[in-house]
Formats: C-alpha cells, structure tokens, sequence
C-alpha cells in the first residue's frame, strides 16, 4: 500500500516545498528556503545513500588526495539544524502534476510526497554506449560518490584502465587512478584533450605534462567502437582495428539530464529542462536548478549547456528564492574551468573553440606559458592559458563587460597577463 506525506502529517503550517536530488542546486536552494520560509516545510528527495557532498572533488577523492570527511560537505546533522526532511536511498519515479504529488520508491516500499512547489535539481548521468555498455562490473562512468569508491576499490597497483573520452573528468580520474599505480590509456576521438578548454598548442601542452608520468598514455583521433569480456576484464577493439585488454573501463564521454521521471508533467525538455530567468519550467510550480537545465550566457543572451558548480549554486538561490513568493532572475553565466595537472594549471573563460573571419587571436607563448585571447570586432570573447593562469577572473570582467581588448591592455591590473603586452 502507498504511503502519502500528506500536509496534515507536517509539523509546520506552511506552504510544502519538495526538492528532488541532492546536489549543490539542491542544497543551495534549501539552505535559502528556510532562511526566506521559515515556517515552511522542506523535503529534500536523493536518491544515494549519503548526504550532500561535492561532486567535483570525486576525482581527488578517487586519488586519496583529500578524505572522506572532507568530500561528504553535509552531515545529516547539517539537515536536522534546519528542519530540512531528508530522504535517501529514495528514487523518484514520476509526479503527479494534477494532485501535486511526487511518486517515489525507498528501499522498495512506494510513497507519496506532496508538494505545493517542487525543484528538480537531478543533476546528470554518464553516457554509455552500445559500444561500451554499463556493466557494473567493470564499466562505469565516474559521476557519483558511488562510482569514485567502487573505482577506488578496482584501483590496484598493476591494474590496467582504459578511459573513454580525455575531457574534463576523463584525465581528472586518470590523474587519480595513477595514484593507485592504475596503468591508464585515455583514449579521445578529438584532436586534442579537454576539447572545451583548449586548442592544439594547449592541448600539446597538457598531454606532454600528463604523460610524463610513465603510467599514463593518451591516444587521440581514436575510439572505442567495441568491448567485450575476457576474463576478470574486458576487450576493447578501437576505431583502428586495434584491441587491447584492460582490468575495468570508464566511459567519459558526456553526460544526459536525469529527466525520465518528468514525462508526462508539461516540463518541457529539449535534452535538458527548459527554464525561464528565474528558473520556472513550463509545469505551473514546478522549478529546475543544476546540471538537469539550460542558463543563459551573460554576454550574448543565448540559452545554454554549463554544468559547473558555480552555476548550479546560483540557479538553486533563484529558485529557492521565487518558490517562496519573491520575483528574482537569474543574471546568467559564461564558460569557465580551471584544473591542475603535475603543478601545470589551465583555465578557460569563454567559448575558446570560437572560430571565424571575424575572430582575431593575440597569443603569448614561451617555454613555460601559452595565453590566448579571442576577439571580435576588438571585444574579447574568450580567454585560455596554460602555464600561467593570473588574471583569468580579470578577463572575465573584460569579456562580460565587453571591455574593447586597446582599452582593457592600457589598465594597470591588465600588465599581470603576458598576453596583454603582445603587440597585435
């Protein structure tokens, strides 16, 4: 028999605001509901079996760079200090737009949860593909608290990985593997590694500085295109005609928006949830934050795909803020990360892969640096370096504010950027 949450079973007399999924938008949202609703309640529906924790550190996590304490941010303690209902291990399986009910499963047993306005906030999952299918076993994604401790279970020295896809999450779970001394192959249909944040040079420069380490090899402009079992391990066959065996296999190579539970609510999806500015869906009450929707770039206006933390923070406070009655936008972001391989960081602002007659590019190269400013009709629009990152969170002014690059190179704080003393 179904269990309902109904309003009378709370012990608040407010409004009932339910939030499915776990994740920064998720508790950012929370954590500004109950500082703007105090009298209302809160129910936060995840579907692992820990708290809140941050995602982006599962890779350092993987490679004992910090510990478990420091990756798991929320303690139930955190939930129970602000009167936040929280469920785990609960996965939610549909919603009942016409009752207002959330359809859920906890460990087997069906319930039902009112809401008066509802969050998704579900974040996304690894793709898998025919060619190299989930298999609980040995091929995985690395996307979760679950996935970073099963691989650090398979992560034995003498052990052989192969890493489907050399962006962001690919090389970041090689370079903790290694740590375990995981002999990885990272293999990449692209020209060049983290696709989004690079070109060849910086590219070059990244690969050089991972496959220092003997234990690390990059294939590029090639891909898995079978796997098989053979053994305790797996087959991979390459575009190439090539094979070769491995221990267990990560597959990334993008991911999809959790949105299966939403058919049939009216929450219009286009491979990700569409939202508003102030991150309404197209279903009356129901809102999305995080990795699950679409943001708006803050420069050009366009509607986007930027799954970073920092993103899914701000959308979570929109939300949070508008469910509980006031009328907020969301201002809009622009691309950009930043990571550290060997003590060789990199960052990128922007969409560095802009490419045009109208795109000019000023480049400072030396031994140890690479900088790249693109611009457009003398405004720059994206920003990557390599070697020598000061001054990324200065370029970004300059590229949301649309600082003409003569103007932005005359300001003193411009002088810490090499690339800002090349001459055009």
């Amino acid at each position: 028999m179904k269990k309902t949450v109904n309003k009378s079973n709370i012990k608040k007399n407010g409004k009932q605001h339910v939030i499915v999924g776990n994740c920064i938008a998720a508790v950012s949202a929370a954590e500004t509901l109950r500082q703007l609703s105090p009298n209302d309640n809160i129910v936060i529906i995840g579907d692992e079996e820990v708290p809140s924790y941050s995602r982006c550190l599962i890779t350092y996590y993987l490679g004992n760079m910090i510990t478990e304490d420091h990756l798991l941010s929320h303690t139930k303690k955190w939930y129970s200090e602000r009167e936040i209902d929280l469920h785990l291990s609960t996965r939610v399986e549909g919603i009942d737009t016409k009752k207002r009910r959330v359809h859920a499963v906890t460990r087997g047993k069906k319930v039902n949860i009112s809401y008066d306005t509802l969050l998704v906030a579900t974040g996304s999952s690894p793709i898998f593909l025919p060619s190299f299918p989930y298999d609980k076993d040995g091929i995985i994604g690395m996307r979760d608290y679950k996935d970073s401790c099963m691989l650090k279970g398979w992560a034995k020295k003498g052990k052989k990985a192969i890493i489907i896809g050399a962006g962001f999450v690919g090389l970041k779970s090689a370079y903790g593997l290694v740590k375990h001394g995981v002999k990885v192959k990272i293999i990449e249909l692209l020209p060049t590694v983290l696709g989004r944040m690079t070109d060849l040079e910086a590219s070059s420069r990244v690969r050089d500085r991972l496959c220092q380490n003997e234990l690390i090899e990059i294939e590029l402009k090639n891909s898995v295109v079978a796997t098989r079992k053979h053994g305790d391990g797996y087959i991979a066959t390459y575009q190439n005609g090539d094979e070769e065996y491995a221990d267990f296999i990560v597959a990334s190579v993008g991911v999809k928006a959790n949105t299966d539970f939403l058919e049939n609510t009216g929450v219009e999806i286009d491979r990700i949830v569409s939202v508003d500015d102030g991150q309404r869906t197209t279903a009356e009450d129901i809102y999305a934050a995080g990795d699950v929707c679409r943001s708006r770039h803050i420069v050009t206006g366009d509607w986007i795909y930027n799954a970073i933390w920092p993103v899914a923070a701000a959308q979570g406070r929109i939300a949070a803020s508008n469910m509980s009655g006031q009328n907020r936008t969301y201002e809009g972001n622009i691309p950009m990360n930043s990571v550290d391989f060997y003590e060789l960081w990199i960052t990128a602002v922007g969409n560095v892969q802009e490419a045009g007659d109208d795109i000019e590019e000023v480049i400072y190269k030396s031994s140890s640096i690479y900088q790249n400013v693109k611009l457009r009709e003398g405004v720059p629009v994206s920003f990557m370096a390599t070697g020598n990152v000061d001054g990324a969170g200065v370029m970004r002014a300059a590229i949301v504010s649309q600082t003409p690059w003569d103007e932005f190179v005359k300001k003193p704080y411009a002088q810490i950027l090499p690339v800002a003393n090349q001459e055009r």
